[in-house]
Order: structure tokens, then sequence, then C-alpha cells
């Protein structure tokens, strides 16, 4: 079973990580009351119904919800008071679940030249600090995507409403333009960086 293992623990959620050597009918038997987007890559949709999968084995209460998707396609339980969250970067996958708070997560690989891209979703300071040090900027990548998940909010500036504080400490602070305080708890793997936002 290639589940992955996280340090990351908590009461205030679950987490489930997965790499995926299996054959999509593996992952495929989630209730039929879940919805999936109709995909034609066949990848992206091994990576969306494992990602499911994840989901499913958090809770046994989960058989009885509806699972459906908002207008930006966003999993949510109709009628529930779990807060849930899902990523993917094929082979990996990871699902997230939490009553008590708000929650993002998310999986990023390194690489897509993501020296070019930070000065888009940095602001300077936290260019300053980790410009040097892709590992940094990919986490910094990845808990800004755990934390636009989270919010919620259509068209969040991950440069100009997101702050990181550092990666010193785990969980590490960020804070939204708002004035908001956000836990992200974080984890680095050889094949890709792991981060959840709480709100």
């Amino acid at each position: 079973m290639p589940q992955i293992f996280s340090k990351i623990s908590t009461d205030d959620f679950q987490i489930l990580v997965w790499k995926i050597n299996e054959p999509i009918a593996f992952f495929e038997g989630f209730p039929a009351s879940w919805s999936t987007p109709v995909i034609e890559n066949p990848i992206k949709k091994l990576e969306s119904v494992a990602a499911r999968f994840c989901l499913q084995q958090l809770s046994p209460d989960f058989d009885s919800l509806v699972l459906v998707q908002n207008d930006r396609n966003r999993p949510f339980f109709q009628d529930s008071d779990w807060h849930i969250s899902l990523t993917h970067s094929y082979p990996f996958v990871a699902a997230a679940c939490s009553r008590k708070k708000r929650i993002g997560i998310d999986v990023e690989k390194p690489g897509r030249n993501i020296e070019k891209i930070a000065p888009r979703f940095l602001c300077a300071k936290e260019l300053e600090k980790w410009k040097d040090t892709s590992n940094l900027l990919t986490l910094a990548w990845s808990a800004k995507e755990s934390i636009y998940k989270a919010v919620g909010k259509p068209g969040l500036s991950f440069q100009k409403e997101i702050e990181i504080n550092d990666f010193e400490q785990n969980p590490s602070k960020a804070q939204l333009a708002t004035g908001e305080e956000i836990e992200v708890f974080w984890e680095e793997f050889p094949e890709f960086s792991l981060t959840v936002a709480l709100i």
C-alpha cells in the first residue's frame, strides 16, 4: 500500500497522502453520491479519482455524505460541517479534513522554474528571504496554494494578500491582508513538499 506517512499531526485535522502505483479501478470504490469532474486527460482523471479515494479513507462518516463541487470545481460535502481539501501532483495525491477549521492542502513537486515565477507570488520581503533557496521557494508556493484553498476567496493575490513569516517553526504563521492569521503545517519529502493551512 503506497500510503505516505506524514509527521504533520494535530487534533484539528486529518490528512492522507498517497503515491499512485495502481490503476484507476483500484480507487473507484467511493460512494455513487460523490461527484467527479468530467476529465478527458487520463492522468488528470486518475489523480482526481485517487484524491477522492484518499478522502474516503479519512472517515467512515463520509460514505453517507454527498460530495459536490462549487463553481470553481472545489469539492465540498453538501449539508455538512466537515471542511475538506484535495490536492494532486502526479504521482502524489492527498486529502485533508477538519471539523473545527477551514482547511487547505497542497502537494508540490520541485521544478516549475520556481526561481523565475517567485516574484509573481512572493512579496518583496519573502523574496529577499528565500530567493536563493529553491526548496523554500517551492514550500512557499505550496503554502500559499494551501492558504488559497482554505480561504476560498476567488482572486486572492498570493503576492499582495498572503504573507508567510518563515519556515523556521512548524506550524509556521501567515497573515492575510485583512489581518487574519493562518497556521501552516509543512513537511518536505525527497520528491515533494506538503503543506496544510488552517483558518
